[in-house]
């Protein structure tokens, strides 16, 4: 975040997304983070305060208040935001809640049934811990098909972000976004920042789309039983 601020990044809140015909500069950047993990509330929150930037939250809906037992781990498990933190997180102004779903299952996976129950539940879950309106879906693993994409827009979301750029441009339910991991050195991140050197970019996208791959590959062949 301090080289955020360093570097004059203006950073904005992803609700701007929502605004028709506005004009974006080169230095305007949003901040999301998936999952939900409590690490948010205890070390993201305080420093996104000290420095003003506004930032979305997409946590699991199933899982919160619960360890990341959905998720392939060779470390210790993580625990998820809680309700309460959750609630507290909604009253802040500079962060917006998201859905990423019941229980991150790859949505392109599953029968349409469960992708438009994932997809809707969690919405009316996250509302109603909430109580206030969730506009914006986070897709598992940033996938999605036309089936996917028709049913969170049927949901009533207004908007859905994704890892991967839809076939459409400019398309409100399918925005991309560069992943950052904790492999990532700052030279890394002033790269998906910057993209200034086009081979690098392509490795960052390439690295990306690995990291993300072999995430749903695992995840998926954990829980095979319980999805199928």
């Amino acid at each position: 975040m301090y080289y955020l601020k360093r570097h004059r990044y203006n950073v904005l809140p992803i609700t701007v997304l929502l605004e028709k015909n506005r004009t974006y500069s080169k230095k305007d950047i949003i901040i999301t983070f998936d999952d939900g993990y409590e690490d948010i509330y205890e070390y993201v929150l305080p420093i996104m305060e000290r420095y003003k930037f506004p930032f979305a939250i997409f946590p699991i809906v199933d899982f919160i208040g619960k360890y990341n037992d959905w998720d392939f781990v060779l470390g210790p498990k993580t625990k998820h935001l809680s309700e309460k933190q959750l609630r507290i997180l909604a009253k802040n102004k500079l962060v917006t809640i998201g859905s990423h779903s019941l229980n991150h299952l790859d949505l392109n996976r599953v029968s349409l049934e469960i992708s438009e129950r994932e997809i809707r539940e969690s919405k009316r879950k996250l509302e109603k811990i909430l109580g206030k309106e969730v506009e914006i879906f986070s897709y598992p693993f940033g996938k999605y098909n036309s089936k996917v994409r028709k049913a969170v827009k049927k949901s009533g979301y207004k908007m859905a972000v994704s890892y991967y750029k839809g076939n459409k441009k400019n398309d409100i339910f399918a925005i991309p976004r560069t992943g950052v991991y904790s492999i990532d050195s700052i030279f890394d991140f002033s790269v998906k920042l910057q993209r200034y050197v086009p081979i690098l970019s392509w490795y960052e996208d390439l690295k990306g789309r690995t990291i993300n791959l072999l995430s749903d590959l695992a995840c998926n062949n954990k829980r095979k039983s319980e999805i199928y």
